[in-house]
């Protein structure tokens, strides 16, 4: 976790924000808005041009999550295909992708709630106002843990 959390901290340099779409914007990376149906979004990169594909449909709050997500893919994961990994059948290396962008995501929403307000609510209503997916409680709940020990 300490990788990630000063992974976040250097992309505060760019900008001195911890805001996922501010920090897409000052990367160049462009967020596109598709009717994804059941998927919540994906990044592509070609040629060092990188793109985030955003569900339209998806709440503002979750919309959120789904951009810092995929932003941890662009940064952790350089050089690896998602179309790739979809025909992979190690699922154990997928979900280890998935969980880092994952975590990734929870540590630069946090950073940005502690930075943007003074409130301090519980993790369950923390974890709703972040857009932060149940299947992530538990990921959720041990970064916050963590981080309040630092």
């Amino acid at each position: 976790m300490e990788r990630l959390f000063e992974k976040v901290i250097t992309l505060k340099r760019y900008d001195r924000t911890f805001d996922p779409y501010i920090l897409c914007a000052t990367l160049d990376i462009e967020i596109l808005y598709f009717d994804l149906g059941d998927i919540l979004g994906f990044k592509t990169t070609y040629c060092d041009v990188s793109l985030i594909y955003l569900n339209q449909h998806l709440a503002t709050t979750t919309q959120r999550f789904v951009v810092a997500h995929e932003l941890g893919h662009i940064l952790l994961h350089k050089g690896i295909r998602p179309l790739l990994l979809q025909y992979m059948n190690h699922s154990r290396f997928i979900s280890h992708f998935e969980a880092e962008a994952d975590r990734f995501a929870i540590i630069l929403l946090l950073c940005h709630y502690y930075a943007t307000t003074d409130l301090e609510v519980g993790p369950d209503k923390l974890m709703y106002e972040l857009g932060i997916p149940e299947h992530c409680k538990a990921l959720f709940l041990d970064t916050f843990s963590q981080m309040q020990l630092h």
